[in-house]
């Protein structure tokens, strides 16, 4: 049985003074992975995270700080889906080029890496949130706030979105309508410098430690202070809030394993593919991209598993969601039945009112006739 092939067509830059595109036969069919694999994970992805945004903003869970760094994170993992599907699903999966308008080129390329970086910090800032919290008995009440949590995510924001918006002005569109840095120079720096160690070190290297470190003080506090916590928890109030907290350090955890597993070998694959040579991309290219592609899944896994990491892990998370979905089930019923209840009630309480009145008019009217027969019967002869 002969295998068949799939051409594929790639962009590579060849060094410091030249990109090109390179088409080539390879024996995986890369389009039919990103067209299910990929579709599936994009659907899903966008779908979850619009439910986490809902959930999120539930009044009993969007008055703690770390929520509202969760809420900030699934609108930036949105943006960074919605990126990856415009550059690289819609065309290597199904053949549409929409970045062959230059705004559309510019644009998507900062969304996915200012979104990227913006998810990111906020997952380690709410790092730094759950850390002060366990950590400082004092210090939590004046950094774990609503308020101060809308300021950092302010800043996230500006900051990440200045440290990217070289882009806007780095890419171009060619004359073969293809989305490309502008000038040698740039392409020199995007691919040698920031695509490669920049960008690991900015975007993986720093946030992956600061939550390495912040998740080895929140096991050790929690463990030394479970004891200490169950004692302290004499009301029922104080003890629903430690179990809100503690579950959120739960999604905290799983979703800082999950961002290293799954974010980092994309980003080590950029860092190495700088340093092979132009021969050896040539000769393995196959295998290079199919790596790469895989790798960029795995990353846009990242991005779109978290609102089911909260469902699994968090009973909280799950009453509030499946408090979304009933809310709108039985009000409706309830408020057309008592509304027929009570029209019964006033229907059968104006027939008794008029048959009440109907009485009253009939003794009126007798005791009136009685009276007038009354009279005359003792009127006096003449």
């Amino acid at each position: 049985m002969a295998a068949s092939n799939w051409s594929t067509t790639l962009i590579m830059y060849l060094g410091r003074n030249s990109s090109t595109n390179y088409t080539t036969q390879c024996l995986f069919d890369i389009a039919s992975f990103l067209r299910y694999a990929g579709t599936l994970t994009v659907i899903l992805g966008l779908i979850g995270n619009c439910l986490s945004i809902i959930v999120f903003s539930r009044k009993v869970l969007r008055s703690r700080s770390c929520s509202m760094y969760f809420l900030a994170l699934s609108v930036s993992d949105i943006c960074v889906l919605i990126g990856y599907t415009v550059e690289n699903l819609l065309f290597y999966g199904y053949g549409i080029q929409l970045l062959s308008n230059t705004y559309m080129c510019k644009l998507v390329i900062f969304l996915i890496y200012a979104s990227t970086d913006i998810s990111n910090y906020l997952l380690t800032l709410a790092a730094i949130d759950r850390c002060v919290l366990v950590s400082y008995r004092t210090a939590h009440y004046h950094f774990c706030r609503k308020s101060i949590a809308k300021l950092f995510i302010a800043m996230v924001v500006l900051v990440f979105s200045l440290i990217n918006s070289h882009f806007l002005y780095g890419f171009h569109v060619d004359q073969q309508g293809a989305c490309l840095p502008t000038s040698n120079e740039y392409i020199h720096f995007y691919v040698h410098h920031y695509d490669s160690y920049i960008d690991i070190i900015k975007t993986v290297l720093i946030p992956f430690l600061i939550i390495f470190v912040c998740n080895i003080c929140i096991i050790i506090r929690l463990t030394r202070k479970q004891g200490f916590l169950s004692r302290t928890a004499s009301t029922r109030r104080r003890r629903r809030r430690q179990e809100k907290d503690r579950q959120l350090t739960g999604f905290l955890l799983l979703t800082s394993i999950l961002f290293i597993i799954l974010s980092l070998p994309s980003e080590i694959n950029d860092f190495l593919r700088t340093g092979f040579t132009h021969q050896f991309q040539i000769e393995y290219i196959c295998q290079l991209w199919i790596s790469t592609i895989i790798f960029i899944f795995l990353h846009q896994l990242n991005h779109a598993s978290h609102f089911y990491v909260y469902t699994l892990s968090g009973p909280i998370f799950r009453k509030e969601f499946h408090k979304f979905l009933c809310q709108y089930r039985h009000p409706p019923r309830q408020q057309k039945s008592d509304f027929l209840d009570y029209s019964r009630r006033q229907s059968a309480t104006s027939r008794h009112t008029h048959h009440d009145d109907v009485d009253e008019q009939r003794l009126s009217l007798f005791l009136k006739q009685t009276q007038s027969l009354g009279r005359v019967s003792h009127k006096p002869d003449f």
